[in-house]
């Protein structure tokens, strides 16, 4: 009988070993049935907003949440379809998806009426990924015909900067300088992406090297600019992985046979990273603690 259990024990540890490969532990916040995802964090890592999206909801509950990183606190701060949330770097304001991802939106931080800001000569289809640059003067994003697009906040002007024939693009973020904006290209016949970098005025373009061949999307530059985290499909799934930010090889950082790993984001201090991961049909938000000199070690450096 004592054999029969040290068998079953090593039965489920090999079992975890061979659907999840993390890097570092992860906690999972949220537990509710519908889609969670997509977390961005507040500039003090105090707390992250959310997305709640549940297309049978009949009480208000679609829309935006805020929980603190231990998974307490929970708060809604929008009510509505609002998909790819973004805070602000100076936390005034969160940038989002709206109207099922036909048009652009934002609204305070703490929470408010939505403020619609792009003119009508911009049209969005299947959501813009809007995302700040590091001053909080410019959003970054996508228009209906996968053009890089850039409106100033300050200004009031709207720009397409970028486009490539052929090419899916999708914006990941800006540079810590402000000098580039991350994004993802992706081949419409091969489905293939690569990462680069646009200058916002659309001038100087730049292929970042060294990912995983099936890299996808959801690019995650660290606070200070040495890593990136990406998705990249791992058999039926995607997974997280990370890479330096100049280029070169990755190492798994959050994969699990069992569901999507994707959506990551880096907290404002770099030792955490949040992610949304699905299980059973569930779509909820984890956050990982993130050791740099573990890392390294892994890395080899």
């Amino acid at each position: 009988m004592k054999s029969f259990k040290v068998i079953i024990i090593i039965l489920a540890v090999s079992s975890i070993s061979l659907n999840a490969q993390d890097m570092f532990k992860a906690r999972r916040l949220t537990t509710d049935p519908a889609q969670q995802g997509f977390p961005t964090w507040s500039p003090d890592g105090k707390s992250i907003i959310y997305q709640y999206t549940n297309l049978r909801d009949t009480i208000g509950k679609n829309g935006l949440w805020k929980i603190s990183p231990d998974g307490t606190g929970t708060k809604q701060v929008f009510s509505g379809l609002a998909e790819h949330p973004r805070w602000s770097p100076d936390g005034r304001y969160i940038v989002f998806d709206a109207d099922t991802g036909n048009s652009i939106s934002m609204i305070p931080a703490e929470g408010g009426n939505p403020i619609k800001f792009l003119p009508d000569t911009i049209h969005i289809v299947s959501g813009g990924l809007p995302c700040w640059s590091p001053d909080a003067s410019t959003i970054a994003f996508k228009d209906s015909r996968y053009c890089l697009c850039t409106y100033n906040l300050r200004t009031g002007e709207a720009s397409r900067v970028f486009r490539k024939e052929g090419m899916l693009l999708m914006p990941g973020g800006w540079s810590t300088d402000g000098e580039r904006i991350l994004v993802a290209l992706m081949d419409r016949l091969t489905l293939k992406s690569t990462l680069w970098r646009i200058s916002p005025d659309g001038n100087g373009v730049e292929e970042v090297p060294g990912l995983h061949e099936n890299f996808y999307r959801h690019i995650a530059l660290s606070p200070d600019g040495t890593m990136i985290v990406y998705a990249a499909m791992k058999g039926k799934f995607l997974g997280l992985y990370i890479m330096p930010a100049g280029g070169g090889p990755s190492l798994p950082l959050a994969v699990d046979k069992r569901g999507h790993t994707e959506g990551a984001i880096w907290s404002p201090d770099g030792k955490r990273i949040a992610f949304t991961r699905t299980k059973k049909a569930n779509f909820d938000i984890y956050v990982m603690d993130f050791n740099i000199e573990k890392y390294k070690k892994r890395a080899g450096k």
